[in-house]
């Protein structure tokens, strides 16, 4: 490794070191917001407050680097806060959505919305 300043890594490796950690966060706010699955494990509600704090912390992140990113790492950065934004906004929509709903109709969906092979057979006229 060439020193360059950066306690010896290059500034690719610096930039691909401060991308996974990016995508790390990225990927932490999609499993709290219940898009994305642990392996082997099933969907989990929303965690909507964790959520949002590592958002802020990848805002943060972003504040504290303002200046020193390159092209491709602020492309990034700002591209995935957008994304994680606007799906915080609408699954906190969403489940404010259905905790309004009647118990009767949250019984009934539940079972629909954890087996693909029902949820294949039932047509919404609604």
């Amino acid at each position: 490794m060439a020193n360059s300043g950066y306690s010896g890594y290059t500034p690719e490796e610096i930039t691909r070191h401060f991308l996974a950690l990016v995508m790390m966060k990225y990927h932490e706010a999609l499993f709290l917001l219940g898009l994305i699955k642990a392996p082997g494990h099933e969907l989990q509600s929303p965690k909507l407050e964790e959520a949002a704090e590592v958002i802020d912390q990848l805002e943060a992140l972003k504040i504290k680097t303002q200046g020193n990113l390159s092209l491709e790492e602020r492309q990034t950065l700002d591209g995935l806060l957008t994304e994680l934004r606007l799906s915080y906004l609408k699954i906190a929509k969403d489940w404010e959505k259905k905790k309004e709903e009647p118990e009767t109709e949250k019984k009934i969906e539940k079972p629909l919305e954890t087996d693909p092979e029902k949820r294949r057979f039932f047509k919404s006229y609604g």
